[in-house]
């Protein structure tokens, strides 16, 4: 990835990625937007905005800046069209052509499988049928060296799923480590009940399976101190998977493979970039501003998830950034149909707060959650409820402020404005932030000497955190 294309992107749109589309609302926006762009938000449906993002032609009407983003931003992103076939996908994370041995098509093996899927939604089957290949492939690849894998660690194993699945089909040791200790014991208890009513049946139709031992779970918080657990259960070589590692998780998980000796291939895929974990910087420490992003800093980065690599270093992800970058815009159209109705009071809210209040600290509050239910929930109804907690010093002077007529409006007759304009316009970052994240990731390990690509693994309409992080130690 281009770094000195991404940053300067980013220094001309500033005001853009900066800033939430609620304070664009608040602040009558789009003041801030160049006057082409808020001429062509004010005279184009949300569709229209949408298919800027969406589609591969662009609309007259669109300007030319505008359209220049698009295309400097597509640029930089990793594709994320998914591998469509299992060749593609050893072509993909091992840079080299190969047309035998490979299946022709991924194997539906959890959806099919009645007995097994059990529990599992199907975003959860699919991402698991699509893994269970990739682990497939790492053991012949390895097997082919001579150097043959016997060992697998899923870190951050939630209740089990696709440890679960590795055991039965891949012949591998598992160890799940999982660091809420209500997971692991659901774990456990599905474990036993699949060894014990179904094993039978499972061997009378699918003797690829192999339920002799289930995966060997554990309750740790992960920390680097994680790999000699990882040595110590290994008998030679290892894979590391981490499916959907929060934030700064992921970046303690790439640490754990650098450091363990017998970890010899990684699987990882990231999520909720914004949430750091480890130092904890989500609470707002003292002398940490989660808004500003520093371009020229030489210190130490303050933010546990970017940077990780020299090639990044000296520049960090805002808060705002990262939090973009969680997004996809596959699904665009259908999210914006469905979004709840209740997030245009909450614009409509900050608005007044702001009216009321010159001081930050009040501004972008953690509100509650309020569902709001069409031609029954009143303006003011949602207040009450949304700032039952965090805000309620400021209710009374709120309700002062805004007019009777409006408090009692309907949440569902708001006026949208721009709101959903503005935030479709930020999402055109979101590929890019995130790929600069991957990037960091994928370089971070590459300066450690291990070979590193980034693969679309999974279909993003279905699982959106596609992009996956296969890593192996020549």
């Amino acid at each position: 990835m281009n770094r000195g294309e991404f940053l300067t992107i980013l220094e001309e749109y500033g005001n853009v990625t900066s800033t939430r589309s609620i304070e664009h609302f608040a602040l009558g926006t789009p003041k801030s937007l160049d006057g082409s762009w808020k001429d062509y938000l004010e005279n184009s449906s949300l569709e229209e905005v949408i298919a800027l993002i969406t589609d591969d032609k662009i609309g007259a009407s669109v300007p030319d800046s505008l359209k220049s983003l698009k295309f400097r931003l597509k640029a930089l992103e990793y594709s994320r069209k998914c591998v469509r076939t299992p060749v593609e996908l050893w072509n993909g994370w091992t840079g080299e052509n190969r047309e035998y041995g490979l299946d022709s098509k991924f194997k539906l093996i959890t959806s099919t499988n009645g007995l097994i899927r059990k529990r599992i939604k199907a975003k959860k089957q699919h991402e698991i049928d699509r893994i269970v290949e990739l682990i497939s492939q790492i053991q012949m690849f390895f097997r082919e060296k001579s150097e043959p894998i016997d060992s697998l660690v899923d870190i951050g194993a939630g209740v089990g799923h696709l440890s679960r699945m590795i055991s039965l089909k891949n012949g591998l040791n598992v160890m799940a480590v999982e660091g809420n200790q209500q997971f692991t014991l659901a774990a456990n208890s599905l474990d036993e009940q699949l060894v014990q009513k179904t094993a039978a049946k499972m061997r009378h139709f699918s003797s690829d399976l192999n339920f002799e031992k289930s995966p060997l779970r554990s309750t740790n918080f992960v920390t680097e101190e994680l790999a000699s657990k990882i040595d110590d259960f290994a008998e030679n070589r290892a894979i590391l998977v981490g499916l959907h590692c929060c934030g700064d998780f992921s970046s303690t998980i790439l640490k754990v493979f650098q450091k363990s000796e017998k970890a010899k291939a990684l699987v990882l895929l990231g999520c909720c970039y914004h949430k750091q974990f480890q130092c904890f910087h989500f609470l707002h420490p003292d002398g940490f501003n989660l808004e500003t992003a520093s371009l020229d800093s030489t210190s130490p980065p303050s933010c546990s998830v970017f940077p990780l690599s020299q090639k990044w270093m000296g520049f960090e992800l805002s808060y705002i950034l990262r939090e973009i970058a969680c997004h996809n815009n596959e699904n665009l159209e259908s999210r914006f149909q469905k979004t709840d109705i209740s997030r245009f009071a909450r614009a409509h809210l900050e608005k007044w707060i702001r009216e009321i209040s010159d001081n930050p600290e009040d501004w972008n509050l953690g509100l509650c959650s309020v569902k709001c239910e069409d031609e029954k929930t009143t303006f003011e109804d949602y207040i009450r409820r949304a700032m039952a907690k965090r805000g309620r010093y400021l209710i009374e002077r709120v309700l002062e402020k805004i007019p009777s007529p409006t408090l009692s409006l309907y949440v569902s007759s708001l006026s949208r404005s721009l709101f959903d304009q503005c935030e479709v316009i930020r999402l055109l970052f979101a590929p890019s932030v995130e790929s600069a994240i991957l990037d960091d990731r994928c370089e971070f390990l590459r300066e450690n000497g291990i070979e590193s690509r980034i693969v679309p693994l999974f279909e993003p309409t279905v699982s959106p955190r596609n992009l996956a992080i296969i890593a192996y130690k020549k």
